[in-house]
């Protein structure tokens, strides 16, 4: 059902979505020019006022802009399962996530919907596999910096994260000549090519003179 209410009788649910203060700013721009396009989603609760299901960002910029009232569409009798798909259809669809923010998002999931990694990949509709694409990159990040994270680390996708990663391992390629042998060395990886029949004892030489060097 379509309503207009008052903003003062709508609370903010829990968002699956970390809110960024300059996407609101932004969004509370396009609204103020253009009039908001799409209704929020709310859920009306045994206190008389009502709160937000889908919409978050949304919410925030209405009310950043200190309109007193908004256009909502009232949802009745939704379970907990059926207000996590309207989030995960609202926001993540919309638009693409990081894979930290994903990976912040499953965890949540885990640990307050008790969900494993199958239903998550079920209600994102995606595969198992796409999921621990997700926790992969993330693991990407946490090898190359740590704990600390910047913050441009944490907005990139999947696929980004394995290009630059790619890219650093890169610049660490190094190439060794040694007695006929040919080593590639990539991070604390080691490649060798022999092309003799002594490469066993080639390699354990190789390895000696490595350590020897240290």
């Amino acid at each position: 059902m379509l309503k207009v209410l008052e903003v003062s009788k709508i609370v903010q649910g829990k968002n699956i979505r970390n809110e960024h203060d300059n996407e609101i700013a932004e969004l509370a721009e396009s609204i103020d020019r253009q009039g908001l396009l799409n209704p929020i989603l709310v859920q009306k609760r045994d206190d008389g006022n009502y709160v937000v299901i889908a919409g978050h960002r949304r919410f925030e910029a209405v009310k950043r802009l200190g309109l007193p009232h908004i256009e909502c569409n009232i949802a009745e009798g939704l379970s907990e399962r059926d207000i996590l798909e309207a989030q995960v259809a609202e926001n993540v669809q919309r638009k693409q996530m990081s894979a930290w923010e994903l990976v912040q998002i499953f965890e949540d999931m885990k640990k307050h919907k008790n969900l494993n990694q199958h239903a998550i990949a079920t209600i994102f509709n995606k595969s198992d596999a796409w999921v621990a694409n997700q926790y992969e990159a993330v693991q990407l990040l946490e090898a190359q910096f740590g704990e600390k994270i910047p913050k441009a680390a944490k907005k990139l996708t999947t696929g980004q994260i394995r290009s630059q990663t790619k890219k650093a391992m890169g610049r660490q390629k190094k190439l060794i000549i040694c007695e006929g042998m040919r080593i590639e060395v990539l991070g604390h990886k080691y490649t060798i090519f022999c092309s003799d029949m002594d490469s066993e004892t080639a390699l354990r030489e190789f390895i000696d003179s490595r350590k020897a060097g240290k």
